[in-house]
């Protein structure tokens, strides 16, 4: 029970001081209203989280508070729209922990370097059959090529002709 007291303390800590040090580029990650988002727990620079979340997205429960790889892309589903499609969701990071292999998918935030999650997209399409697999096993949908001008769209807007 100490070692979660202890960092119930450290999150409070870090929102308190607006933001927290990234657990791979060591980079500062700012939590403000601008992020467009409730719960910031991944760089916005390198894009690596920290797996701080046990059953649900922002529960804080977990002990492990190892890195989190950014390894792919997928999108939220959205539900149907009232002539029965499905409804465009938003784009999402997929994170896999360093230490226990847990998958988990994270909001962009309007601050993350898109440049990066294009990187992110880009080294997805090369991976191992063993990890998509896993993906496929915890519900969460990869993005792939085909997917490239709609990931492009949701970061940078549509162009006009």
């Amino acid at each position: 029970m100490r070692d979660r007291d202890e960092m119930n303390i450290k999150t409070k800590k870090e929102h308190r001081q607006n933001g927290f040090s990234c657990i791979h580029c060591h980079g500062w990650v700012p939590i403000n209203e601008f992020m467009g988002t409730n719960n910031r727990n991944h760089c916005t620079t390198c894009l690596w989280s920290k797996h701080v979340d046990q059953e649900r997205a922002g529960d804080r429960k977990s002990t492990c508070r190892a890195g989190m790889k950014p390894i792919g892309l997928t999108i939220k589903q959205a539900g149907i729209d009232k002539y029965g499609k499905p409804r465009q969701g938003e784009l999402m990071i997929i994170h896999q922990c360093t230490n226990e292999g847990k998958i988990s998918i994270n909001r962009i935030a309007a601050d993350d370097n898109t440049e990066m999650i294009m990187k992110v997209f880009e080294e997805s399409l090369s991976m191992q059959t063993d990890l998509r697999n896993k993906l496929e096993k915890d519900n969460v949908s990869g993005l792939g090529e085909a997917n490239r001008q709609q990931i492009r769209i949701q970061l940078f807007g549509k162009v006009s002709a």
